[in-house]
């Protein structure tokens, strides 16, 4: 081999050489890059989660509170209706009682319903039964006739000018109060009433 052969093969090994050599440099340096990628990626998630968690905290807080806002607002227009409802409703309650004392048949179930309550409750004696002036006598004679048939003994009737409508069962010291007024004293139990049968009729 002539020295221009050996010098062209000492090149050749040079360039081999050279090239091995770049290409090793550049595979370390893409796998250092692609390692530097990694972490730079993996740092910048972990800093945009640190960065966004005062932000996530926040928007969690406001929506927890626009949440408790509506839950509030749903419960005072719930409130409000009900009111309404029982504002409407309650002159048509005292209306429907009224109504049910000017008829014969709703009088008689009336003081029949209230006469048997009074029974439960009271004494089977002396009992002092209040009337509104207009009640006619005849049907005094029937609630007279019920109670001796249940064992009332000396029951009398008496006419009373505030009683416009049902009656006043007096004994002794107790009063069963079934006139208008009295079945519609207790407003918040009957107002209770009538939304448990709105609720079920719901």
């Amino acid at each position: 081999m002539n020295l221009d052969q050996q010098t062209q093969a000492l090149l050749k090994l040079a360039e081999d050489y050279r090239i091995g050599h770049c290409q090793a440099l550049l595979a370390k340096a893409r796998e250092d890059s692609r390692a530097i990628l990694k972490a730079a990626h993996l740092a910048a998630r972990r800093d945009l989660r640190s960065m966004l968690a005062p932000e996530r905290q926040r928007l969690a807080a406001e929506i927890a509170e626009a949440e408790a806002k509506l839950v509030t607002q749903r419960r005072l227009r719930d409130q409000r209706r009900v009111t309404a409802v029982l504002r409407q409703a309650w002159p048509r309650v005292s209306q429907a009682l009224s109504e049910s004392w000017e008829t014969p048949a709703g009088r008689a179930a009336w003081v029949v319903h209230h006469l048997a309550v009074a029974l439960r409750a009271l004494p089977a004696q002396a009992w002092l039964i209040r009337h509104p002036v207009d009640w006619p006598a005849a049907e005094r004679e029937q609630a007279s006739q019920w109670m001796h048939a249940h064992g009332i003994a000396e029951a009398r009737f008496e006419a009373a000018s505030d009683l416009r409508a049902g009656i006043r069962v007096v004994c002794g010291l107790n009063v069963l109060d079934a006139s208008l007024e009295g079945l519609l004293a207790d407003r918040a139990q009957i107002e209770g009433r009538l939304l448990h049968y709105l609720e079920q009729a719901a």
